[in-house]
């Protein structure tokens, strides 16, 4: 896993342009985040595109740890956007506390699948067969994420990458945000095949 760590101050005027520029209802698909601002987060961006390309002793997991209001969501957006126009981005979540469904996991395997086969159609047998088992709800969490996302993956020898943002925000109440974190933590050492980015301030779980 790759990990950045910066404690850093940004210009009011920074922040508050892109407050003013994302007056949405958030979703998980991050519709209300801008990009970076031309010249900003440079040496970030830049790490980011040489994580993703690398081929030797490749790291499966960016981490972008940060403080609050640091513009780590400006960053997943920007990539989420480069990503998308070179037709690398798979799929894409970013948990929000503004509403019931960005900050939980429940629908984050199936949202990944579901982006994941509007992608490569090839996808689609495998996770709608996975999906179709009957006894598809009792799976845990690691069980749905395996089935829909990486086991698909794995049977047509595809790379992809994940872009999960504001990891903080994933509600904890009921366990949720651990059982991301212990999937999340079992991928650095299983296929490299999944790049997954994620940002998130530097609470003690996710370090």
């Amino acid at each position: 896993m790759v990990c950045t760590f910066t404690k850093r101050q940004y210009p009011s005027s920074v922040c508050s342009l892109a407050q003013r520029r994302s007056q949405k209802v958030p979703n998980v698909y991050g519709v209300q985040h801008v990009p970076c601002l031309s010249g900003t987060r440079t040496k970030t961006l830049a790490a980011i595109s040489k994580w993703v390309d690398e081929r030797t002793n490749a790291q499966s997991i960016f981490l972008l740890l940060d403080v609050a209001g640091s513009g780590k969501s400006t960053v997943a957006k920007h990539m989420a956007n480069q990503w998308t126009r070179e037709g690398r981005l798979f799929a894409r979540f970013f948990f929000s506390r503004d509403t019931k469904i960005t900050m939980s996991t429940e629908s984050f395997c199936l949202t990944v699948a579901t982006a994941f086969s509007e992608h490569d159609p090839r996808l689609r047998a495998p996770i709608n067969q996975f999906k179709a088992r009957a006894d598809f709800g009792l799976f845990s969490f690691e069980e749905k994420f395996n089935g829909l996302v990486m086991n698909p993956l794995k049977r047509l020898n595809r790379d992809a990458i994940l872009i999960i943002d504001a990891l903080d925000e994933c509600d904890n109440e009921h366990g949720s945000r651990d059982e991301l974190l212990n999937v999340l933590h079992s991928q650095q050492s299983s296929s490299r095949r999944l790049r997954i980015l994620v940002t998130g301030r530097p609470e003690l779980d996710i370090k």
